[in-house]
């Protein structure tokens, strides 16, 4: 079983990072929308969650106006 959440980008903020590899870090806030008639803001009142990245190209995919599904299930267990 699974939920698929339709996030929004609301802001992206760079930090420096101290690994020389990687010199920048960026936190992207992704908002659930505060749709009255959402399932989510019935549930929650919103929700807002943060992506903290330092890979510039996972970065790079997010534009802040920017819509985005997020399906989120249980992990699977290896044996």
């Amino acid at each position: 079983m699974s939920t698929k959440v339709r996030v929004t980008c609301v802001s992206k903020k760079e930090s420096k990072n101290w690994d020389t590899t990687n010199p920048i870090a960026t936190a992207i806030e992704l908002e659930v929308p505060y749709d009255q008639k959402s399932v989510y803001w019935k549930l929650s009142g919103g929700t807002n969650l943060t992506l903290n990245t330092v890979n510039k190209a996972a970065a790079d995919m997010f534009v802040i106006g920017g819509e985005y599904d997020i399906v989120v299930s249980p992990a699977e267990v290896e044996a």
